[in-house]
């Protein structure tokens, strides 16, 4: 009678491991990346001509530089700052979509930021292009971040520079 038991048992776990690995192959196109890296991302920050709140003063993108599929799940951290002094970071635009891409390798999400590029007369600049700000971008679910520099359309180093307190991050765009 033990043995019985015991092997009605055995089959009932059996039973319950086999139904709870269906679904689960790790082979199969259902299974949900893991969350990006900063190590798997290329990331790159384009200066454009706007400067308005009203229209983006800068992209800021994200490449899946890695050999596997990535979540993007979320904004990223962006702060630009000066040492220990002046600073300005990002928070999603209100109304902004959420983010819930998957980046497949050499894909890209890319972000408009808006915020105030110039200063208006009479006004300083919470954060001065004068000292060459850094700029740190912090990709979702992480802590580790990369430092980045800001580019012009052509590529070429131009210095960051944010009057106002804040920039706003606007829905992505997957590329």
């Amino acid at each position: 009678m033990a043995r019985r038991t015991l092997a009605v048992a055995a089959l009932g776990l059996v039973a319950l491991l086999g139904t709870a690995a269906c679904g689960k192959d790790q082979g199969s196109s259902d299974a949900r990346p893991v969350a990006c890296q900063a190590s798997q991302l290329g990331w790159k920050m384009t200066r454009l001509s706007g400067g308005r709140q009203s229209t983006p003063a800068a992209t800021l993108s994200a490449e899946n530089k890695g050999s596997k599929p990535c979540a993007f799940d979320g904004y990223p951290e962006i702060d630009v700052y000066v040492g220990k002094g002046p600073s300005a970071d990002g928070r999603p635009k209100k109304g902004a979509t959420p983010v819930h891409s998957e980046l497949n390798p050499g894909h890209a999400v890319e972000f408009p930021l808006f915020y105030e590029a110039t200063a208006t007369p009479g006004d300083g600049c919470e954060v001065s292009a004068e000292y060459d700000p850094s700029i740190t971008v912090v990709p979702p679910h992480t802590r580790k971040g990369s430092l980045i520099k800001m580019t012009d359309a052509k590529g070429r180093h131009v210095r960051a520079q944010v009057c106002g307190t804040g920039i706003e991050l606007g829905s992505p765009q997957l590329h």
